[in-house]
Formats: C-alpha cells, structure tokens, sequence
C-alpha cells in the first residue's frame, strides 16, 4: 500500500507485506499466509513459556493489587504493544499510519479511565476508531481498523474500570487471573496430551475439545478456589462463575487465532518468548474482562455477593 492508499486510496489485501515492510516488524514475527500446525507431542516452547510466565504472572499480580498508576502503567504498556501488532496484522503496508491512529485511541481510552472518565473514556475510544477508519475505503477495511481499535482498547478501559469498583475491585480482577490462567494451562496440556478431534481447524489447526474441556473444567475448578479464598459459601455460583469465564475466555483465544488466519500471521509478534505476542498472551482475558464488565454493568451487586463484600 503505498502512502496515497494508506490515507485513503484504494486497499489492495495483502497477505504476505514487500521486504521493506517486513522491516517495520520490531519484534521480527513471520508473516505465513496458511501457518503448519505444530504437533501436539512437540514440547520445545514449553520451556520459554514457562520463563515468561515466571516473569509475566508477579508482574501482572503486583500492578493489580497495587492499583492507580501501576496498574494504568501497565494497561498502557499493554496497549501500545497491541496497537502495534494490530497495525502489522491488519495494515502491514500501511502501518506508519495504522499504529499512531491505533496508539492514540488506545492509550487515549486508557488514560482516561485511570482518571476515572469513564464516559471520556468510551466517547474518545469511538471518536479515534470513526477517525481511523475513514482512511480505509473498503467495507471490510472498514470493519477491521475500527473494529480492531474497539477490540484493543475496551478490554483495557474496562479492566481499569472493574479493579476501581469498590470495595471488591482487587477480588474481582484476582478472580480474572486466576480462572483464565487455570483455564489457559489446562487447555494447553490437555491438548498437547491427550489431543483427538480438532475444534475449528480451519480456524486453528491446533486447538483441540480435549484441550477447550479441560480447560472449562480447570476453570470451574478455579472459580471454587476463589469461593474458598474468598470465604464465601456460594459455591455453585462460583462454579458456574469459574466456567462462564474459562469458556469465554477460551472462545477469545480461538477469535483471536480466526483473526490470525484471516490476516495470514502466525503470531501477532514475538515480543513474549514461547507465547507470541501481548494479543496472543491475554486474548482470553480480554474477552472474559468483556463479559465482567457487562455482567457487573447489568448486575452491579453479583461481585459483591459472590465475594462477601456486600451486605
């Protein structure tokens, strides 16, 4: 694409981006138009994967259970890596004007939430993807630039916004890490060991039901730990909790793997060792931050009750 279509000409799709663009790819990711599928008995990431998250897992917890500017410190780091990744995803051609229009409303939105403008928030995260979408003139680039732009920068606003409610913000964001962690760890072994019939493979090669199973399960299981952590005796809610949330944030990690296939990536970057990119790494936290949000949105006295916190 060159400048004249990245401001708003025409858009040829291209899976696979010329050599001088590959050169704007920082974290040195391949771009493949039909990634292979790795086998399932092949353990060589597991090694990175658990060094990152040795890493990753304090990092997150502490900027959490601190709160204010180390969480927003941390939501906005986030933000920026995946504004880049969804740039070179979506625009691999055009991402020196993709990135800057992604950043600004990214970290705009997040900005204003850790200021608790939570309306700002939502109406500036709208105004930049209306804004960077008028650079595109076909339908579905359209769809993709805003609708990427909405899919980065919502989760985040929204994390902010669940850890601020009082007085059960640190429980329920605790209770996010810990079931989609569960449910992420489950999955992946589950299907590396026990493998069988593919849930999308058209989708993603390597995601199996035995994998989205025990990775349900695990959730299930992780929701009864918080009622136990938590004190609380509502233990089938907590299950039913623990399973919405591990289903819903297993069903993001498969979006984002039909997001990959459709843009013809393996991964958004390798800026995580054994993970991939920051999209790959908390896609199913995302969706389930989503799913919170609403519930609590819609409910605002379930966290409350769940964790012993309100009358």
């Amino acid at each position: 694409m060159n400048t004249g279509a990245a401001i708003g000409g025409s858009e040829p799709r291209t899976q696979k981006p010329p050599h001088d663009a590959a050169a704007l790819d920082l974290t040195g990711s391949e771009m493949n138009a039909a990634p292979a599928p790795a086998d399932r008995h092949d353990w060589s990431d597991l090694g990175l994967r658990i060094l990152s998250s040795i890493i990753l897992i304090p990092a997150g917890l502490f900027a959490a259970r601190a709160g204010g500017p180390w969480l927003a410190g941390a939501a906005g780091a986030a933000v920026v890596a995946m504004s880049y990744e969804w740039a070179r995803m979506s625009e691999p051609n055009g991402i020196r004007f993709a990135f800057p229009f992604a950043l600004a409303g990214a970290l705009g939105a997040v900005m204003l939430a850790s200021w608790r403008e939570w309306g700002l928030a939502a109406g500036w995260l709208c105004l930049c993807a209306a804004a960077s979408a008028t650079r595109r003139r076909s339908a579905s680039g359209i769809v993709e630039t805003a609708g990427g732009l909405l899919y980065i920068g919502s989760p985040a606003a929204v994390f902010l916004w669940l850890r601020a409610r009082a007085p059960e913000g640190w429980e329920t964001v605790l209770t996010l890490f810990l079931v989609i962690w569960a449910a992420d760890v489950a999955a992946y072994f589950g299907g590396k060991l026990i493998g069988g019939p593919k849930v999308a493979e058209g989708l993603s090669p390597n995601k199996t039901w035995s994998g989205i199973i025990a990775g349900a399960f695990s959730g299930c299981a992780a929701g009864l730990g918080c009622a136990a952590l938590f004190g609380s005796h509502s233990y089938g809610a907590w299950a039913g909790v623990g399973l919405a949330l591990a289903f819903t944030g297993l069903m993001g990690d498969l979006f984002e793997s039909f997001l990959k296939r459709r843009f013809g990536v393996k991964d958004a970057s390798r800026l995580i060792p054994g993970h991939g990119g920051v999209l790959d790494r908390i896609d199913g936290l995302m969706a389930a931050t989503l799913l919170t949000g609403a519930v609590l949105a819609l409910w605002p006295p379930l966290s409350a009750f769940l964790t012993g916190a309100g009358p």
